[in-house]
């Protein structure tokens, strides 16, 4: 009686011990917008790209290089910048985007309990209830560019404080390095549209559903 094996060695009866996968991430500014950059021991070739909690998230082999992470999270950002989703899954990642704006340029000083994409803002880019904490934001938003999606929401952010236009107003919403450039992007297109940004309200900038 003979026996026989294929393929590789025969089991000398030890387990092999798991691969650890290492994980890394760091946010670089790409064009003025972040992207969230994942470097990952297990991906060995394969980069791709997709929006995670209001950022566009690359994620690369480990041991890529600076400079090639960068030109992919340019190509990738080109790539899905048009495609910021919209919808209950994508109003959960607009919250968590704008707290965390909150976090970082505006000291904690305001907590939205409810940012939402909308799809019937008819005259302005975003609108915001004080009294409840909610922002509604323009769904056309989501095509632009992420650092003028930033500076919306840093707007809307600080009417949470300041009702109105006051000097107060701007002074905390120029915190945001970007504000007077996003601002100026959204007054170009706002000629050509009608549409603006708003002050605090009380009721929502919404057209009635038909």
């Amino acid at each position: 009686m003979t026996s026989s094996w294929t393929g590789g060695p025969p089991s000398t009866g030890r387990r092999r011990a798991p691969v650890r996968t290492v994980r890394e991430t760091e946010d670089l500014q790409v064009d003025g917008t972040t992207v969230r950059i994942v470097r990952s021991s297990r991906r060995t070739r394969t980069i791709s790209a997709a929006w995670r909690d209001g950022v566009i998230q690359v994620s690369v082999p480990m041991g890529l290089g600076p400079d090639a992470e960068r030109d992919w999270a340019r190509k990738m950002l080109t790539k899905v910048a048009s495609r910021r989703p919209t919808g209950a899954g994508a109003d959960t990642e607009l919250l968590a985007r704008a707290r965390e704006l909150a976090a970082r340029w505006l000291g904690g000083e305001v907590d939205p309990r409810e940012v939402v994409w909308s799809t019937r803002q008819q005259r302005r880019w975003g609108s915001c209830t004080p009294s409840t904490g909610r922002i509604r934001i323009s769904s056309e938003v989501a095509a632009m560019p992420g650092w003028v999606v930033d500076g919306v929401l840093v707007h809307e952010l600080v009417h949470l404080k300041h009702a109105d236009h006051s000097a107060a107003f701007h002074a905390m919403a120029n915190r945001y390095p970007r504000q007077l450039e996003a601002m100026a992007f959204l007054n170009g297109v706002s000629h050509a549209t009608g549409r603006g940004m708003s002050g605090a309200d009380s009721e929502p900038d919404e057209a009635p559903e038909g």
